[in-house]
């Protein structure tokens, strides 16, 4: 005679969590559960279980493989600002290394548009000091949209739309410039996106001593 016990499916539950290897050492009993699956049958448990796995083993490459992708750019971009500061230290003056980091974000760091801004805080100074003072205005980073005068003043170009990321260049608590990169498309800078090596690099210029020196009349 057959014994029918009335188990509570919770109790099952929590016996099979707390045993996950009780299914495992009875492959019997594991070929013959199935579960439903889509309207398309029945399928094994093991059969479940392998696909639950691929799905996130697919997961996890896409994962590492986006990592691995910023890992990449990451080093691009080290490689890039060891260049640009070794390029930097030869620079005499403001003038010079204006110009060292233009060259610099053009054939290093293959950007669109790169300027550096020196603020003087002269009543006859120039748009491209405005603009950027008020940008960066409480001494603050800056990535996002420009407007076309705002792109005009910086980068001296027409353009309907564009986007730029600025860092202010320090001397202790004096802003001393504003070094910025920039592009046409209004979505290469974003709000979200950080400017950790614009940061240090224009925390390294404002060290140099030629960052002090005005260019020779």
């Amino acid at each position: 005679m057959t014994m029918v016990i009335d188990l509570d499916p919770k109790d099952v539950e929590a016996f099979l969590r707390a045993n996950p290897n009780f299914l495992q050492d009875r492959p019997g009993l594991l070929a013959i559960l199935n579960l439903p699956h889509g309207g398309e049958g029945a399928v094994s448990l093991v059969e479940r279980q392998v696909s639950v796995l691929r799905e996130r083993n697919i997961a996890s490459r896409q994962k590492i493989n986006a990592l691995s992708d910023i890992g990449r750019e990451n080093d691009r971009l080290l490689e890039a600002t060891r260049r640009t500061v070794l390029a930097l230290l030869s620079g005499v003056n403001r003038q010079e290394l204006a110009k060292i980091w233009r060259e610099q974000l053009t054939e290093t760091f293959k950007a669109e548009l790169g300027a550096l801004v020196w603020i003087t805080g002269e009543p006859n100074s120039d748009s491209s000091e405005t603009v950027a003072g008020k940008l960066i205005r409480q001494g603050e980073s800056f990535s996002g949209v420009l407007r076309p005068e705002e792109m005009s003043a910086l980068f001296a170009i027409n353009a309907s739309e564009g986007s730029a990321a600025l860092s202010p260049i320090r001397a202790g608590s004096e802003i001393l410039g504003v070094l910025a990169v920039g592009a046409r498309d209004s979505r290469r800078y974003r709000q979200e996106d950080g400017t950790l090596f614009l940061d240090y690099l224009a925390e390294v210029i404002g060290q140099l001593p030629a960052s002090h020196e005005q260019p020779t009349r």
